[in-house]
């Protein structure tokens, strides 16, 4: 992972973010993010596998994760501008 932060609110994770997540016993592996959803007082996101799989985590609101901004240009944080198609 480049451009790596380790300890952002997972408030600020958007689509095309990577952050690491552990599951399970296994070590936090990176996954893209897909999608974010605010309920109340959590965050819930969806992370997708390599094979295309999805899967959603439950974090508190003012949780931190470790993020890369590699994939930013899928973000609406991108700072250039691109189309959606």
């Amino acid at each position: 992972m480049a451009n790596i932060s380790e300890n952002d609110r997972i408030a600020d994770v958007a689509a095309g973010d990577i952050v690491l997540v552990a599951r399970g016993d296994a070590e936090p592996a990176p996954y893209q993010v897909v999608h974010k959803d605010v309920r109340g007082d959590a965050v819930v996101v969806t992370y997708q596998t390599d094979d295309g799989t999805t899967f959603e985590v439950e974090y508190a609101a003012d949780a931190r994760v470790t993020r890369s901004l590699e994939a930013k240009w899928e973000s609406e944080q991108s700072p250039t501008q691109h189309k959606r198609v």
